[in-house]
């Protein structure tokens, strides 16, 4: 089949998907960011509370919905913007399918818009590694899983950042430190590949790269910032993100190491009253950080910090100021993927960041490209395992049909894939720094 022909193919069969899903009700999270939508769009400033010594911490309330946001300002933004459209059809703010979709919508256009700069901008810089990048996104289970069906804000986080690295690779560092900025006052997950935006941006000439990227993200910060500091409610801003570290769980449903742990070692205590048996078949549950502690063992939130710090810190040494961009985003997937396997309270659509870097990477080194697929499809399972199609087609597999709980052996796998890539990483950035050496 002729290329062109192949990816019209692909882009009309991701839009259909898409199209059928988008109303589907999403998971259990998306009734909180409507409620986050009707209380933002009416009160920009207000939504994390009103300030004050000690903050006022404000809930977020609308038809029977009582939460809070931790989301910083650009996500905010998101929707506030969606609330008042959505306030332009109805203005007492009831729960609708047209709600759902809305909520859904800036997703769909940061997935439209990372397939748009592959197809276009990517071609020019990476050659038609981004047009393979842009099919197999568009294509993949796992996104239109994460943003259509699931309602996930990961899309708009994951498309600046990933943008800002292709930005960095064409020397434009102004508009990376905008993109970059941009995707970590959404999520602040976009952290994780900071360091191979910084490495790219070194590379040749430090300082005309890296200032200016530092000063328009930094523009960007303030700006976002600024309207919670003149209403005076930045103490409740403040105290909003401090909760993102607070949360309580040494694994949110996240197959990951910890989630392994926590299986095995409540099994092997309850070894001696369940018996071989039933032990192994036990199923994983939540475990508390507060729980674990409580039994006298380390804070896995502090273990977890450790090995993502030590992870991060060799897939930058790894890299090193020679890495080639598409080898950057190699890493940068890396170091997500870690961070998605070591940290402690991780949940199940965090390693969604390392999906565009990935594809990106595969595009321009085919040998990626199975492991590409693999953990996508690892990572789709992990939501459809505990979420399925949302709140109202819940998953038809059992993790009972294994013997040993389908989730436990989900995390051992996506441990073989974290592996398998590592050693892809060793390889590519050990030709890359090759590559840089003078003849």
């Amino acid at each position: 089949m002729p290329p062109k022909r192949w990816l019209f193919l692909v882009l009309i069969a991701g839009a259909i998907v898409r199209a059928v899903v988008l109303p589907l009700p999403g998971t259990p999270d998306v009734p909180d960011w409507k409620a986050t939508a009707f209380v933002v769009s009416a009160d920009f400033t207000g939504v994390y509370g009103t300030g004050g010594s000690p903050p006022n911490e404000r809930r977020l309330t609308w038809e029977g919905i009582s939460t809070t946001t931790e989301y910083p300002p650009i996500d905010q933004i998101e929707l506030a913007i969606v609330g008042r459209l959505y306030r332009l059809v109805d203005p007492e703010f009831h729960d609708s399918p047209l709600l759902t979709v809305l909520i859904k919508l800036p997703g769909l256009i940061a997935e439209l818009i990372f397939v748009v700069a592959m197809l276009t901008w990517g071609r020019r810089v990476l050659g038609d590694a981004a047009v393979w990048a842009a099919a197999a996104f568009w294509i993949s289970p796992a996104v239109w899983l994460t943003g259509a069906v699931d309602g996930y804000l990961d899309a708009q986080m994951a498309v600046p950042a990933v943008l800002a690295l292709l930005a960095a690779i064409d020397r434009r560092p102004r508009l990376a430190g905008v993109l970059f900025a941009i995707a970590v006052l959404t999520k602040p997950q976009a952290l994780f590949v900071l360091p191979m935006i910084a490495l790219v941006l070194a590379r040749r000439d430090s300082r005309s790269q890296v200032v200016p990227a530092i000063l328009t993200a930094s523009a960007v910060g303030i700006v976002a910032c600024l309207p919670y500091v003149i209403a005076g409610t930045w103490p409740s801003f403040l105290r909003a993100l401090q909760r993102l570290g607070e949360h309580d769980l040494v694994s949110g449903t996240a197959t990951n190491v910890w989630w392994l742990l926590t299986w095995a070692g409540g099994s092997f205590i309850r070894l001696s009253e369940l018996g071989w048996v039933d032990a192994l078949s036990r199923p994983a549950t939540l475990v508390r950080i507060s729980t674990v502690v409580a039994q006298g063992f380390p804070n896995p939130r502090v273990i977890g910090v450790i090995l993502t710090v030590a992870a991060l810190a060799w897939g930058t040494w790894r890299a090193g100021r020679s890495v080639a961009g598409t080898t950057a985003a190699l890493v940068g997937a890396w170091c997500v993927i870690a961070y998605f396997m070591v940290a402690g309270q991780v949940h199940e659509n965090h390693s969604y960041l390392a999906l565009p870097f990935l594809a990106i990477a595969a595009g321009a080194m085919p040998k990626l490209r199975r492991v590409y697929w693999l953990i996508s499809a690892a990572y789709a399972l992990n939501l459809y395992l505990f979420y399925g199609f949302g709140m109202t087609m819940p998953p038809v597999i059992d993790r009972s049909w294994t013997f040993v709980d389908m989730s436990v052996l989900l995390a051992v796998v996506y441990l073989v894939l974290w592996i398998w890539l590592t050693r892809e990483v060793q390889l590519a950035t050990r030709a890359s720094g090759r590559a840089s050496l003078p003849a």
